[in-house]
């Protein structure tokens, strides 16, 4: 790289003297882009949901597998993320370039494995999650539209987290609307086939992922390559894999691909629980997680701000101002998902009815509100929860944050789901009640964790 073109390059930098400022400013653009991805979700639930019931539970139990696949895009994105945050605290970006090239190769591994997943074995999946005959046959359509997306999501997915790490927030934040801005295009067009291209209907949603997925990657690997970023790709700067570097992003990658993986399971038995009740109450179930997904954004930007702010500290050899960082990130955490909570407490039945019409929708809402009621009691553990847990994923200690999620997901909110639902007769409530739960637990656990400190040694 020329002088010219380093002179041009930022070197990031933790301010030591302004944490919440530091957590502010790395959080709110996540926040924005998390809403954008969210957006997503939502638009394709608002375009699906005048369909009719069959549609939106074929979109939304299509939506619990996409969850699953990000498994292995949790696993390079918090490899990345932690890696790369701890080349930045020492300065060493060098390295950190070889990092982001070797994440942008396992990525991209990744994503042509889950599409070929998501083409073969689609209908099987959501066979095993209970869908009705025909909501399996519209969900197995969204499901292969989205198939070649994957590669493209995978990819931009590391993109996002090796700029993270680094600091710069605000880029992913602006790919995430863009692309936000092109799937609401492409999916009203298709979904209700406007002017001269055909109604697609469910498929059109699938093909609007798909080309936002292409758009964003290519925009994030452009700015890569720009060479204006703390970090770069360089394609012919070096092999697509260091087998080093690859061997520090799963060490510490793949115990939360497994956390990811292992929580998708147990969230789809978690599924067929509601699943069993009827495609009215997934249609509802389904509605309210998308609904909820904007509740976790607030918590999740501060999450990630968390974990580079934790990461960097390390690297620069001052676990004492990592730690500080993380308290900071937890008490904004806090006040931000306790005020959604009460949003979505007063609010919940006016929100479910915006993205429900058509036969059935008053059965839907009126469960819906209840749910988002039920789960405005799991926000403060939600803040906590993701704080703490983006702290030490930051620091690498993900395997204990592996053993408290499984713990949590099977033994605390299957067991009670089941029971509560089920046994006692609660319907879909139960399994919310279970989900809260949940949350609140994991909260205290990953707190106890942090509270002692062994973080401050992990080596990656």
């Amino acid at each position: 790289m020329s002088a010219e073109a380093a002179a041009t390059r930022p070197t990031p930098v933790l301010d030591e003297r302004h944490l919440g400022l530091s957590v502010v400013r790395l959080a709110w653009p996540v926040v924005v882009q998390q809403v954008a991805y969210s957006a997503v979700q939502l638009v394709d639930t608002y375009l699906v949901g005048h369909l009719g019931e069959d549609s939106l539970a074929g979109l939304r139990l299509g939506g619990q597998v996409y969850w699953f696949c990000l498994a292995g895009m949790s696993a390079v994105g918090t490899g990345t993320i932690a890696v790369v945050a701890r080349a930045a605290g020492a300065r060493e970006m060098a390295r950190a370039d070889t990092t982001v090239r070797t994440a942008l190769s396992l990525a991209t591994v990744w994503g042509v494995v889950l599409a070929l997943g998501l083409w073969f074995l689609s209908d099987w999946s959501l066979g095993m999650l209970g869908a009705e005959p025909e909501a399996r046959r519209l969900g197995t359509q969204y499901l292969q539209a989205s198939a070649i997306g994957m590669v493209f999501w995978s990819v931009l997915f590391a993109v996002n987290s090796a700029l993270q790490a680094t600091g710069d927030t605000r880029t992913p934040m602006v790919i995430g609307l863009a692309l936000n801005l092109v799937n609401v295009v492409v999916a009203y067009v298709l979904v209700n086939g406007s002017g001269p291209f055909p109604r697609l209907e469910v498929v059109g949603s699938g093909a609007g992922f798909t080309t936002a997925a292409i758009f964003g990657a290519v925009m994030g690997l452009a700015v890569l390559m720009s060479g204006r970023r703390a970090v770069r790709w360089r394609p012919l700067g070096g092999p697509p894999l260091d087998p080093h570097e690859a061997w520090r992003i799963l060490r510490v990658g793949v115990p939360t691909g497994l956390e990811q993986g292992q929580f998708n399971i147990a969230f789809m038995l978690y599924t067929r629980i509601v699943a069993s009740m009827g495609t009215t109450a997934v249609a509802a179930h389904g509605v309210t997680l998308a609904i909820q997904g904007l509740a976790f954004n607030a918590g999740f930007g501060i999450s990630v701000a968390a974990s580079a702010l934790v990461g960097q500290g390390l690297g620069a050899r001052r676990p004492d101002l990592a730690e500080r960082a993380a308290y900071v990130a937890t008490r904004y955490s806090l006040i931000v998902t306790v005020l959604v909570a009460v949003v979505l407490a007063a609010f919940g039945g006016q929100i479910t009815s915006a993205f429900v019409a058509g036969e059935g929708a008053q059965e839907v809402v009126a469960l819906g509100r209840k749910l988002l009621l039920i789960f405005a009691f799991a926000m403060p553990g939600l803040a906590v929860n993701l704080a703490f847990g983006g702290a030490l994923r930051g620091a690498g200690d993900t395997r204990w944050v592996l053993a408290i999620v499984t713990f949590c997901n099977w033994v605390v909110r299957l067991v009670p789901a089941y029971l509560l639902a089920i046994v006692a007769g609660l319907g879909v409530p139960g399994a919310w009640a279970a989900a809260v739960l949940d949350i609140n637990s994991r909260a205290l656990l990953l707190w106890l964790r942090f509270r002692q400190g062994r973080w401050k040694q992990m080596r990656v």
